[in-house]
């Protein structure tokens, strides 16, 4: 139960809906391999990032979960296609991914280094 507003009563929700797209739920962000790699990858970094104990890497690993990320990754055809690649700075969905990963890799390695 989600408490929205205490004094109202209780909102019970059983599915995930969104705002986004013909589906209404989560593929616009997690609805192809792409995306659920490059989810699994950022939420992997979560209790080593933590346990860094920097504020730089905890800041920069919250900034690599903005929605954006993934939803630039998408790669869903017609109406919905044609959304996404008019949000998205990148050329392809593709794009997207080769860059955010770049950028995780790369938060991968300032992890290891701190943890050392």
């Amino acid at each position: 139960m989600i408490k929205l507003y205490p004094s109202r009563g209780e909102y019970d929700v059983h599915e995930v809906s969104s705002w986004a797209d013909m589906e209404r739920d989560l593929s616009a962000w997690l609805g192809n391999s792409l995306q659920q790699d490059a989810i699994r990858r950022v939420y992997e970094l979560e209790k080593p990032v933590k346990e860094s104990g920097s504020d730089e890497l905890v800041d920069t690993w919250a900034h690599l979960l903005t929605s954006d990320h993934f939803y630039y990754m998408s790669t869903k055809y017609w109406n919905d296609g044609d959304v996404h690649k008019y949000f998205s700075p990148y050329n392809t969905p593709y794009d997207a991914y080769i860059n955010y990963m770049n950028v995780l890799t790369d938060l991968e390695q300032q992890v290891s280094r701190a943890s050392t």
